[in-house]
C-alpha cells in the first residue's frame, strides 16, 4: 500500500495540492492527469 496523508505542494506562494490525503492498494492503479510539463514527476519524486 501506498498512503498519502496531508500532503500541500505549494509553488512560491501558489498552492497546487491542498491537504489531500489517498491510500493506493495493492492491485489499483493510480493515473495523475495534466499537460506536459505541468509537474506530474516532480511532485511524486520530490517532498
Amino acid at each position: 500500500m501506498i498512503k498519502f496523508k496531508n500532503v500541500t505542494k505549494r509553488y512560491g506562494k501558489h498552492v497546487a495540492v491542498d491537504n489531500i490525503s489517498f491510500n493506493i492498494n495493492e492491485g489499483e492503479f493510480f493515473v495523475l492527469i495534466g499537460p506536459s510539463g505541468c509537474g506530474k514527476n516532480y511532485d511524486i519524486k520530490n517532498d
